[in-house]
């Protein structure tokens, strides 16, 4: 059985919030970088001022001023001129073709209203600052930067920022949709009954686990429809058997007279005595099964009531003794009632079965011993015999239908391999549970337990504790 770990709903809630974490983080840094790439340009009145102060302070030589302005033209392609606050142009850049501001410009300039840079015109985009001067002369100057971006919507960010979103979606969608494809075709392969086929999904990752769990699903439903298989093909050998010895009774009984004749009768009466044994523990345990995939149903297996254990393994008990007296049988119960609630009949058969299979598999006069115990949840029958044991490698399939671990020997003291897989699925139809001690040639110990039944007294108890 896989030992692929349960997908818990914390930590896949867990991975779920990262994921969301990482798309909240993935669009911070894209808002981050719209932000910054469209961020206003503040480091440009600085450069407009110090370029007008760079001309201005050559106020008193105009040849030495209009040698500065040229300058700025020359090395840096931008605009520069100077005005006096009517307008009147003081000095200009060679290549200058700013003209005087407008008188609400000017107005806004003078009130110290904030004057971002700004086209000065619609034919060229290129943004223009503007510098008031209070000295060496009254007036101000206008800057226009030959490199600078222009102002307005930035449309290289947006693109920049829809590839790294449609990036990371990319790569989001493809972490999720790899593997959700693979679980897809691989159910519907299994649907379309390919019994063989995997996701190979390594259990990584809410996804990873999925596909995990899925793949020891399917794992589970294939061994399901073996073991169906082959309980048809050991059910029809196993029943082949009995009706040729029946047919060979039958008709050795029609063509003889007196004792033989009621000899073969006999066996052919053992025969069927065997058929109706095998199909009464097929039906029951296929019962059972059906119960455990349909607990809701409304036609129960069990007819549950309160039995005393004790007293029901000490009577199976003592009437298997006398049934088998070749061989000593002990058992061990408590005088006191063990109270469980659960269907005799089902119960009895149980440790008939776990008494017959200790006599199949032990020596004549090899002694059986039958003890019931009790712990604080669970009432305990205990069969132990010094038989041939069962090796390691056969122990995890002694509960499998039609399994013998010792198939010689169950071949000479008969049974199909039904015995301790009906006992299994009473233990689970009660609520409990069948567990094997064995080893080969120093005998086995199977221990069958049920849960008890909550006493009147215990039940008034915790009444009035709550």
């Amino acid at each position: 059985m896989s030992a692929t770990r349960p997908i818990r709903e914390w930590r896949l809630a867990v991975q779920i919030y990262g994921l969301s974490l990482l798309t909240l983080l993935v669009a911070a840094i894209a808002v981050a970088l719209l932000m910054w790439a469209s961020r206003p340009q503040h480091h440009l009145p600085r450069i407009f001022e110090h370029f007008v102060h760079e001309v201005a302070v050559h106020v008193a030589d105009p040849r030495a001023m209009q040698a500065a302005a040229d300058l700025v033209a020359d090395d840096l392609g931008d605009q520069i001129a100077l005005f006096k606050l009517d307008g009147t142009p003081v000095v200009a850049s060679h290549n200058s073709e700013l003209t005087a501001l407008p008188p609400a410009n000017l107005a806004a300039l003078q009130r110290g209203e904030p004057h971002p840079p700004e086209p000065h015109s619609a034919d060229d985009p290129r943004p223009v600052g503007a510098v008031l001067l209070d000295t060496p002369f009254v007036g101000y100057g206008l800057v226009r930067l030959d490199n600078a971006p222009p102002p307005g919507p930035v449309v290289a960010p947006f693109i920049l920022v829809l590839a790294i979103l449609a990036a990371a979606s990319a790569i989001v969608a493809r972490r999720l949709v790899g593997p959700l494809g693979r679980i897809l075709t691989t159910a519907q392969a299994f649907g379309r009954g390919d019994l063989r086929v995997r996701t190979g999904l390594a259990p990584r990752g809410a996804l990873g686990t999925l596909g995990a769990v899925f793949d020891e699903m399917a794992g589970r439903v294939a061994r399901l429809l073996q073991a169906q298989r082959e309980l048809l093909a050991n059910v029809s050998h196993e029943l082949r058997t009995p009706l040729s010895r029946l047919r060979v009774a039958l008709e050795l009984a029609a063509d003889t007279d007196g004792p033989a004749a009621k000899g073969e009768l006999h066996a052919a009466e053992e025969d069927l005595a065997q058929l109706e044994h095998m199909v009464e523990d097929v039906l029951r345990v296929a019962s059972l099964d059906l119960a455990a995939l349909q607990p809701e149903s409304s036609q129960p297996v069990t007819r549950v009531q309160r039995i005393d254990l004790a007293a029901l393994a000490e009577r199976t008990t003592r009437r298997f003794a006398t049934a088998c007296a070749d061989r000593p049988v002990d058992v061990a119960a408590p005088e006191d009632p063990l109270w469980v609630d659960a269907d005799a009949e089902l119960v009895r058969r149980a440790i008939d079965n776990l008494l017959d299979n200790a006599r199949k598999y032990s020596e004549p006069g090899a002694p059986i011993s039958v003890q019931v115990t009790a712990d604080d949840h669970h009432a305990i029958v205990t069969v132990t015999d010094a038989g041939i044991g069962i090796d390691p490698a056969d122990q995890p399939h002694v509960f499998t239908p039609f399994f013998r671990a010792d198939r010689s020997r169950a071949r000479v003291t008969g049974g199909v391999g039904l015995g301790l897989t009906l006992v299994q699925r009473i233990a689970v139809a009660h609520g409990g549970s069948v567990a094997l001690d064995s080893a080969p040639a120093r005998g086995t110990r199977i221990t069958l337990k049920l849960p008890r039944a909550v006493r009147q007294g215990d039940l008034a108890a915790t009444t009035r504790e709550a």
